[in-house]
């Protein structure tokens, strides 16, 4: 998002243990021809988020995160030659990595606090501003679905006694996604609900393209749940 990050050393990619939405795993495993279980390891999660799922009919909340090496550093940075760190799978990275350091703040584009950023990346001059709030809108959306995504396979689990092992909720959210992009196809206007996604008052057509993708999402995910968490 802004020039600091061509001189950036990636330290962010060795402090924070990055979080991933169900669009993100499924974006990677993709363009990468790799498994979840590959590159995901899953850590606990407060069970009142939205996004922490279940494996079994008890309140432990999972998340899924990028794997870290023992070093701690993002299985994905890459060190090269001359001494720099990049990330090895930039055009796919998640939308936590691509939004970084940046969030909104009571409606406009800022940075945030307390980052690990060098200080050229911590100009909001150097933001691309418009692109940098698409993608904070874009990664509010994705989170959104996710949470439909993560709802569906918990209800589904609670009326299953046994544990779910993580390998099947993976293919679930994979099965999941796949749905859904199927739905969003045939139906491309509910794909537009993105771009009136973060809209402070929406108008009620927004809010009728709201209430339509949650339902489509609703009735894709439910059957894919019921199959694949029982």
């Amino acid at each position: 998002m802004s020039f600091g990050c061509t001189t950036c050393s990636g330290e962010c990619c060795r402090r924070y243990l990055v979080h991933i939405s169900g669009r993100d795993a499924v974006t990677i495993a993709r363009a990468q021809h790799i498994s979840f279980e590959s590159f995901i390891d899953i850590v606990s999660e407060e069970p009142t988020s939205g996004r922490g799922f279940v494996l079994d009919a008890g309140s432990d909340a999972f998340a899924l995160t990028l794997r870290r090496r023992p070093d701690g550093a993002c299985s994905f940075l890459v060190a090269l030659t001359d001494g720099s760190q990049r990330c090895g799978i930039y055009p796919q990275r998640p939308l936590t990595c691509a939004v970084f350091p940046l969030r909104l703040f009571h409606g406009s584009v800022d940075i945030r606090e307390d980052v690990v950023c060098e200080p050229s990346g911590k100009r909001i001059t150097a933001v691309d501003l418009p692109a940098g709030r698409a993608m904070l809108i874009r990664a509010s959306f994705e989170w959104s679905v996710y949470a439909h995504v993560v709802a569906a396979w918990n209800t589904a689990r609670a009326r299953v006694p046994s544990r779910a092992d993580e390998i099947v909720y993976f293919d679930y959210v994979g099965a999941a996604y796949d749905a859904i992009d199927a739905a969003l196809a045939v139906q491309p206007a509910l794909a537009g609900t993105i771009d009136h996604w973060m809209d402070g008052a929406p108008a009620s057509d927004v809010v009728t393209g709201r209430q339509e993708l949650e339902q489509a999402l609703d009735a894709v995910l439910a059957p894919i749940a019921e199959r694949l968490s029982s």
